[in-house]
């Protein structure tokens, strides 16, 4: 009989200890969604969301480079990329040599722009300080360690571009959409 009695209390509190970590964890997604609604504007007529995260005071840089921006664009049938917006001159293209082979920037040019974007790009050199500052928009561990530098191609001037296919899904559940094929 007290074998029934101590298992009906470990049955009770194993039963209360999940009910209290799904609590817990529907909360944390509250919150989460909260502060992603901060950093992102939802276009109804689109059914679109638009994340913005303004770092122009922040004195993030890259190269010598100030980070101005983290956009990116997701919709209930696509989503783009993450773009770190880095800001530039034109007279930093100085010196660059345009590839006659390729359709993409010459990685190997020397120049202050391609030099900045082999930084974002094949260095990483910005990809701790997008963590934290992803994490502080609200966005899950798991999205941002799902966040990965685009194909060289992808990379521009003053725009270094990332996949981060979760940060957009959850973007869109923060809005109460999702992605029409899921």
């Amino acid at each position: 009989m007290h074998f029934l009695v101590a298992l009906c209390l470990k049955v009770c509190y194993i039963i209360k200890t999940i009910t209290t970590q799904l609590t817990h964890e529907g909360n944390m997604q509250n919150t989460n969604n909260t502060k992603i609604k901060t950093v992102t504007n939802f276009n109804s007529a689109e059914n679109s969301v638009q994340l913005h995260i303004d770092l122009a005071d922040k004195n993030y840089s890259v190269n010598g480079h100030a980070v101005e921006s983290i956009t990116m664009y997701a919709d209930t049938d696509c989503y783009g990329d993450l773009a770190v917006n880095w800001k530039y001159e034109e007279s930093d293209n100085d010196g660059y040599v345009e590839s006659t082979m390729l359709l993409m920037r010459n990685k190997n040019s020397d120049d202050d722009v391609t030099e900045t974007m082999g930084q974002f790009y094949w260095e990483n050199c910005f990809s701790t300080q997008l963590a934290h500052i992803l994490s502080d928009a609200g966005f899950s561990k798991e999205a941002i360690e799902d966040v990965f530098t685009s194909e060289w191609g992808m990379q521009d001037e003053g725009r270094a571009s990332y996949d981060a296919n979760c940060i957009a899904e959850e973007m869109l559940t923060a809005h109460n959409l999702q992605l029409a094929d899921a």
